[in-house]
């Protein structure tokens, strides 16, 4: 096993060098802990487990916990001052996490300087979501633990490079980098790991789960989609989200209108219409998660490898066999 995935395990405690990433909808409490309980390692997203599956933030904490004696991490997403309220409510979450016992912390957008001098006070490994090298090298200054390297094959919120010019570029970078987008077979996850990636995170995957309680709907486009019903929108946060191509999201086109488009071109008004866009697009996804009809489907490319709604431990164990690990001591 290389160095770098040494470190990913031993800073979360996972056996798999698999992140069940956080997502919404899909992160509810059941899937973040099968995911870790599997050998993996699950990711709490905090809107999710409160505003869509109805959890206090301390009580989906414990629920997980009472599910699962294995680790698992919170995300972070930083808005800056766009959303005062959101700030005020991210810094309480942070405090019970803290409370809690969680000791890893995946921040995404921003700057996390805060969040990092807390988490080391605290013996916290933090990583951060990074979509190319300039960012990175900023947040290796900043002194976060890893880099999530998003590419442009994943799910949701999508990157605009390969996972291999991420490599190309941060292979000297001195902290564990993840893989995360478009990893959906085993064949995905061994290219990842050779390239020289501590990890992988994947999303997608873990959505046609059994623990994922998104609509029967949605597992089943993900099984029917292949790479090429997967098309890009950047009405849902200001930047492209990779998204299963439905009536739902072709309606009214993929781009935004002059407004939302001029406000993403301004640095001080960018963030506010990123906000917008997010809220609204929040909406569709909690409409999404649980009624079929609701056709608005956030997905990577990894689709076309995906053909069965499977176990979270089938899922793990299914990779960890493909690398030749051996189960007793993986798993």
């Amino acid at each position: 096993m290389k160095p770098a995935t040494q470190q990913f395990l031993q800073d979360t405690g996972a056996k798999v060098p698999i992140v069940c990433g956080p997502m919404f909808p899909g992160s509810n409490p059941e899937l973040v802990a099968a995911a870790s309980d599997a050998g993996g390692f699950g990711v709490v997203q905090p809107v999710s487990l409160t505003s869509l599956y109805g959890h206090d933030f301390r009580e989906g904490l414990q629920l997980i916990k009472q599910l699962t004696d294995k680790p698992f991490g919170v995300n972070f997403t930083i808005f800056g001052g766009a959303n005062k309220k959101y700030h005020e409510k991210m810094k309480e979450w942070m405090e019970i996490s803290i409370e809690e016992g969680v000791k890893f912390f995946l921040t995404s957008l921003g700057k996390p300087t805060e969040i990092v001098k807390i988490a080391q006070q605290h013996d916290i490994k933090v990583y951060h979501d990074v979509p190319n090298k300039k960012v990175a090298l900023a947040m290796r200054d900043l002194g976060v633990d890893g880099l999530n390297c998003i590419n442009w094959r994943g799910g949701g919120q999508t990157g605009i490079q390969s996972a291999e010019q991420f490599m190309e570029e941060l292979h000297d970078v001195g902290i564990p980098l993840i893989c995360a987008g478009g990893i959906g077979n085993t064949a995905d996850f061994q290219k990842a790991l050779d390239m020289g990636y501590a990890g992988v995170q994947m999303g997608t995957r873990f959505l046609a789960t059994h623990e994922c309680k998104v609509s029967n709907a949605y597992k089943q486009a993900i099984i029917n989609s292949s790479e090429a019903d997967i098309v890009w929108t950047n009405k849902i946060a200001g930047n492209n989200s990779s998204m299963i191509k439905t009536p739902d999201i072709m309606k009214g086109g993929l781009r935004t209108g002059p407004i939302i488009s001029y406000m993403l071109t301004k640095k001080k008004l960018k963030k506010y219409a990123r906000m917008y866009l997010m809220m609204r697009g929040l909406k569709k996804y909690s409409q999404a998660a649980f009624d079929d009809k609701v056709q608005f489907w956030q997905a990577g490319k990894g689709v076309g490898h995906i053909k069965s709604i499977v176990s979270v431990a089938d899922v793990v164990k299914e990779f960890a066999g493909g690398l030749g690990m051996n189960e007793s001591k993986a798993l």
